[in-house]
């Protein structure tokens, strides 16, 4: 049974100063009676006897949503925010945003971002963001903070494992290629993609050509395009995407795939006449475009839906080992696809 001195000894304090935390005395900061809490909830020490009653438990958790990105990241958060907000809310917890902006070169925020999570009084949060490396979190994580991440996240170059739940984005990438390859019988495909790829979107592209290689096509890889996040003429990558001339395009995300669709028009080539396009992730206009745009679609609602769970795991039990969890993508049939030309 774990005891006050484990306690103490994991937090690098006193077995009195674990007391008067515990106690929620005025004597000891937020910050560390948060700390010794986590501590000893995650070793299983028993927060319900004489000192645990005394700390009040207002039954909810945060949402920190971390962006520098503020376009097509919207409708992921959004959608997310549904899912998390629903869950929380059918469980009994209340749900407080907690937002944070971190500019490119964020290297003074830690303080920051875990001033404002102690500050907001939740129990544990949700962290969505669009950025691929997250920084500002190595004191929550020393203070055992409970956070879940939406998305495979590297959070401050730390090989410490993390709590995370995400899109399959490996096998979307294969099933983008098998739509292709199998169901359309397209052999001249091309993925475009952005020049700096996040991870996500690297597992995309590395799904997409392990499918095509292991059915046999030979150098496809080389009908790989990185472009400019917006279509321009002058671009090289954009260039080259026309003297490959693929009779199928995969686009590895949904800015990309609005850039294709100009770069297409812009050129005179038709869909899905002249050249069948997929998109990895849906988007607001996809449906309504000439003509809609076929997708792999992740199901963002229930991105949130089980970040929620699994931070309810981790507050209400103790001792859960750090996982990630996955989630089907699905192949939205539209328009924008058609069987290869003989």
């Amino acid at each position: 049974m774990p005891t006050f001195e484990d306690i103490a000894k994991i937090a690098g304090v006193s077995k009195a100063t674990v007391s008067l935390a515990l106690s929620d005395s005025a004597k000891i900061s937020l910050e560390t009676k948060v700390k010794i809490r986590n501590i000893a909830k995650s070793i299983g020490y028993n927060l319900s006897g004489a000192e645990g009653s005394k700390w009040l438990r207002n039954k909810s958790i945060g949402i920190l949503y971390v962006s520098n990105i503020p376009d097509f990241e919207k409708d992921f958060f959004r959608d997310t925010l549904i899912g998390v907000t629903e869950d929380a809310a059918n469980t009994g917890y209340d749900v407080v945003f907690i937002g944070s902006h971190m500019p490119k070169s964020a290297e003074d925020m830690t303080e920051d971002i875990a001033d404002k999570v102690v500050q907001s009084g939740v129990e544990g949060v949700i962290v969505i963001s669009s950025i691929p490396n997250l920084k500002g979190f190595g004191k929550l994580q020393q203070m055992h903070f409970p956070m879940v991440f939406v998305g495979n996240r590297k959070v401050d170059g730390s090989a410490r494992n993390i709590f995370n739940v995400c899109s399959d984005h490996y096998n979307g990438g294969k099933m983008a290629a098998e739509y292709l390859l199998d169901d359309l019988g397209h052999t001249r495909i091309s993925l475009v993609g952005r020049v700096h790829m996040p991870h996500w979107e690297q597992d995309r592209l590395n799904g997409f050509f392990s499918y095509l290689r292991n059915s046999g096509l030979t150098d496809i890889e080389n009908d790989k395009v990185l472009v400019s996040e917006r279509y321009n003429p002058d671009d090289e990558g954009w260039n080259r995407l026309t003297r490959i001339q693929p009779s199928a395009i995969f686009a590895a995300n949904a800015g990309i795939g609005i850039s294709v669709l100009h770069y297409l028009r812009a050129v005179g080539r038709r869909i899905p006449e002249d050249v069948s396009l997929i998109v990895f992730d849906d988007f607001a206009s996809f449906p309504y475009e000439n003509p809609p745009i076929t997708v792999i679609k992740q199901n963002k609602e229930a991105l949130g839906s089980l970040a929620v769970k699994l931070l309810l795991d981790l507050l209400e039990k103790s001792k859960i080992p750090p996982r990630q969890m996955l989630i089907s993508t699905e192949l939205i049939e539209r328009q924008s696809c058609a069987p290869a030309r003989k």
